[in-house]
């Protein structure tokens, strides 16, 4: 294999890689980058058998061939390379580079090593704007659960229905302690065949795993433009211009999340989120490392909050609020109200049910989006 190739479009796919290769791995093969020369250009591809990219980029083939080369020391490299045009030739088992007056040779392994990415095997997809989904992951991604050991909530469950000649795309996540609840109308869009209900009646549940949620984020914010998504056996897939993301769907059944929501709201706080964010900061300093509690102690008109930490010492702070109704108190971890709070705009308001149930947080204008946390017991 021999080529010639812009510095810039070799950077750019090797940037990404690096989110996606693993590094720490039985497989070398997992942190290594496959390229392949085409009629167009070169291909090259990156996997952790979670989530595949495969990118086009324009590239002079001198000689047909492929390769497969350590990403992150190749993408090293080319970082530290001038911009212009950089020649790669595969000799043996090593390949080098040449760029200006600079000479690296890496070892390479043999391509055949290379876990094949699933090709797409669907021609139904649709288009969705990068502005509504990089909203809709933005405000659900926090509550996205870490934990390996509850499998099915270290993703978002996502769903298209088509009710009333209209397409809806909602999204929810949860770690246990908190819930993020997203909808968007999508004008002008089919439901997907593979969002469909069973005979039975029941939505499937199609969960996108949490890293290739984040290299979703990562492609909009290189900017704007519609992508497109689409579904097949067990993969969802994104296509924006010549790149190609391919993920596994997170297998299993997501909890009922509408059994969280509040049957009856007894309260309602209102406030402006800025208001609430840096009073919760400052009130914060002094929680307990431990469980980040703050205990609001609600009044009409006012909401105080309360921090005590036993060997540092205990703040309060008040604020006022529209609220008319009997005095209450209640306690958070801040860090999950910070999570709502620093992405709102505007007035929010603070819902409560009867009894020890959570409350449900909503932006005011926008009712498709609610934020539930579980109170810690006072």
């Amino acid at each position: 294999m021999e080529v010639k190739i812009q510095r810039g479009q070799l950077l750019s796919h090797l940037q990404r890689a690096q989110n996606i290769v693993e590094r720490k791995t039985t497989l070398p093969i997992l942190a290594h980058v496959l390229m392949e020369t085409e009629s167009s250009g070169l291909r090259l591809s990156s996997t952790d058998l979670e989530v595949g990219v495969t990118e086009a980029c324009d590239a002079q083939i001198v000689k047909e061939g492929s390769t497969t080369i350590h990403a992150r020391k190749f993408f090293e490299i080319i970082r530290e390379i001038p911009e212009g045009e950089i020649h790669l030739k595969q000799k043996d088992e090593q390949l080098e580079i040449r760029a200006g007056r600079s000479r690296f040779r890496l070892r390479s392994l043999s391509p055949e090593e290379f876990p094949r990415i699933p090709s797409i095997q669907t021609s139904e997809s649709v288009k969705l704007s990068s502005e509504v989904l990089q909203d809709m992951i933005q405000k659900v991604f926090v509550s996205v659960s870490s934990d390996e050991t509850r499998y099915t909530l270290t993703g978002i469950l996502t769903h298209m229905i088509r009710e009333n000649e209209e397409t809806t795309l909602r999204m929810v996540s949860t770690d246990g302690h908190r819930l993020s609840f997203c909808e968007r109308i999508l004008p002008d869009t089919e439901c997907l065949s593979g969002f469909q209900k069973n005979p039975e009646g029941q939505e499937r549940d199609i969960i996108l795993p949490k890293k290739g949620v984040q290299e979703i984020r990562r492609l909009m914010e290189e900017g704007a433009g519609d992508l497109e998504f689409g579904l097949f056996q067990e993969n969802a897939f994104i296509r924006k211009d010549n790149l190609s993301m391919i993920m596994r769907l997170v297998q299993g059944k997501f909890p009922d999340y509408v059994a969280v929501f509040p049957g009856e709201i007894e309260s309602k706080i209102t406030a402006e989120a800025l208001v609430l964010e840096e009073s919760l900061r400052r009130v914060s300093v002094l929680s307990t490392e431990k469980s980040k509690g703050v205990r609001f102690s609600v009044q009409p008109g006012k909401l105080t909050f309360f921090s005590n930490s036993p060997e540092i010492g205990e703040a309060e702070e008040e604020v006022d609020v529209e609220y008319q109704g009997e005095p209450f108190e209640v306690a958070f971890n801040v860090r999950y109200l910070l999570d709502f709070l620093q992405t709102a705009k505007g007035k929010v308001s603070i819902e409560f049910g009867a009894g020890f149930k959570p409350c449900v947080m909503r932006e005011e204008g926008d009712l498709k989006y609610s934020y539930i946390v579980m109170p810690l017991r006072i």
